[in-house]
């Protein structure tokens, strides 16, 4: 009897982590996501590169702007002068992600730091591709607030 409920407990703790230890799509896309941000952060070409398909775009809106601004640049347009660019966090401050059949979007709200001083909000859309098993971002929609941020206390 002994015997018979350790092996039950035994399989029941392997079957309990397991399950936990299963990665889901949604944390893939996460880590993706996060990894983007990590390499603005680093100023690291290589893992900018590594999350986005070679033709990436990236879209921006700047809302306070009047009139709004919007513009377009390919992601590979950035890595050659990312080592340039001044020290930056992207913060991201939830997320929501939809997904299926190979195609994900991922709803971002985030705040924006240039050398440890506040600079923007906004809201970053991703949409991302699954590439031989490995999640891609496809493009980046964003959006810069300057009012109205809801800001996570540094």
């Amino acid at each position: 009897m002994k015997k018979m409920v350790f092996f039950l407990a035994l399989v029941l703790a392997f079957s309990t982590y397991s399950q936990g230890a299963k990665v889901t799509e949604e944390q893939k896309i996460k880590q993706v996501i996060n990894q983007f941000f990590e390499s603005l952060e680093k100023k690291d070409a290589a893992l900018m590169q590594k999350t986005t398909m070679n033709e990436a775009q990236i879209w921006r809106r700047n809302n306070h702007k009047k009139p709004i601004e919007t513009d377009m640049r390919f992601s590979k347009d950035d890595l050659p002068k990312m080592h340039t660019l001044p020290d930056v966090k992207e913060i991201a401050l939830e997320f929501e992600i939809s997904l299926g059949h190979g195609i994900a979007m991922a709803w971002v709200p985030y705040e924006f730091w240039v050398e440890d001083t506040f600079s923007h909000c906004g809201v970053d859309a991703f949409t991302l591709f699954e590439v031989d098993g490995k999640w891609k971002i496809i493009s980046v929609a964003y959006t810069v607030e300057k009012e109205n941020c809801k800001r996570q206390i540094r």
